[in-house]
């Protein structure tokens, strides 16, 4: 029984931190300092990339870091 115990802990902690493959927080600041750049862009257009920035950052948190990478990707590609 404590076997299977040890073993639950150990894929909750290996769970628990995903997002340690990226750091959000770091991915989060860049892209922000790209949109504030895009001197050319709307306040609309910043504003929205903004909120897709976030919206990477929370897919980042959860872990779904495929999520996360299109979206910043994506912030990206519009800045070009």
């Amino acid at each position: 029984m404590s076997k299977s115990l040890y073993v639950a802990v150990a894929l909750m902690v290996v769970c628990a931190t995903p997002a340690a493959a990226m750091d959000c927080g770091k991915m989060l600041d860049s892209h922000t300092g790209e949109i504030m750049k895009m001197s050319k862009a709307s306040p609309e257009k910043r504003a929205a990339l903004q909120r897709m920035a976030l919206a990477g950052y929370d897919s980042c948190m959860a872990g779904d870091m495929i999520n996360a990478e299109k979206f910043f990707k994506m912030i990206m590609q519009s800045g070009n």
